[in-house]
């Protein structure tokens, strides 16, 4: 009898246990769900904000583009032809690399400013365009608000790697509305300067292929390397380019050298992160050091 109630006592205890098990596997099974769909949402979120903000920095950069061709117009009619070469040098450069990089800007943008342009020609003996009205002293450059960042296991491929050697790597200028060096006048920075000085190593910020290497009447010799995922970086004002296009390149190859080629005020590197064309905060995108 005491082996029978023994017996029974242990069938018991394993369907006890077999229970607590079930239900601890589905319990499991359930918080595995949950955390599944969470971080699905997580990533919805964070989707729908990138997207957000770059639709927004492409209308900042359209706007840009606006000003720009506007006030080329306006250079010429002042007839202060070395003005209106620096924009026409700045305007090329920015179709040089939509063009290059497959980003079409929209013509709406074109028709745009052709309308403003007639708009404000028949009106400039009542409106000051905004060359005369703005003190440059008076207007503070704007803070970027850009929150663009590599995602987090994605940086095989995306330039994290700061393009100089880390003790010349110092920000002069940021990205965002700045006094242009040669024109005077706010106009909006679509990268970052570091103060290098000449001579310094420019380092390819991530692996890619150069599908630019060229010259520009303001920036210089400059670089376009395309990356993954449509992005991009770009240097400019080199003393001196080591790569052609179509060269394969490798994170933290050597492609050039610092200089102050173009219309600059110095030696140092002007360097870009763009987003499917479209310029967004180097910062970012400086996580790593050479």
């Amino acid at each position: 009898m005491k082996r029978f109630i023994f017996l029974v006592a242990l069938l018991n205890v394993l369907i006890i246990s077999t229970n607590a098990q079930n239900k601890t596997k589905s319990q499991l099974e359930a918080d595995f769900e949950k955390f599944k769909k969470e971080r699905e949402q997580d990533f919805q979120d964070f989707k729908q904000k990138r997207e957000a903000e770059l639709k927004k920095m492409e209308q900042e950069y359209l706007d840009y583009y606006n000003e720009m061709t506007g006030l080329k117009k306006h250079y010429v009619e002042k007839k202060e032809p070395e003005k209106a070469q620096t924009v026409q040098d700045i305007i090329d450069y920015e179709n040089t690399i939509a063009k290059t990089l497959g980003y079409k800007i929209p013509e709406r943008v074109k028709e745009k400013v052709e309308a403003n342009t007639k708009s404000e020609v028949s009106k400039k003996e009542e409106v000051k365009t905004d060359a005369e009205n703005v003190n440059v002293e008076d207007k503070k450059p704007e803070v970027s608000s850009s929150t663009f960042k590599p995602e987090a296991g994605t940086r095989d491929g995306i330039p994290v790697l700061t393009p100089l050697p880390k003790r010349l790597a110092k920000i002069t200028s940021p990205f965002g509305v700045r006094i242009h060096p040669t024109l005077g006048r706010p106009v909006k920075h679509n990268g970052v300067d570091f103060g290098s000085g000449r001579g310094a190593e420019v380092y390819a910020a991530s692996s890619g292929k150069v599908v630019l290497a060229q010259f520009n009447g303001t920036y210089g010799n400059y670089i376009i390397i395309e990356h993954n995922d449509g992005t991009s970086s770009v240097y400019a004002h080199l003393d001196k380019i080591t790569v052609s296009k179509g060269s394969p390149i490798r994170k933290g190859d050597v492609i050039g050298y610092t200089g102050s080629t173009g219309r600059s005020t110095g030696p140092h590197l002007h360097y870009e992160v763009r987003i499917k064309g479209i310029p967004v905060d180097p910062k970012g995108y400086l996580v790593e050091t050479k």
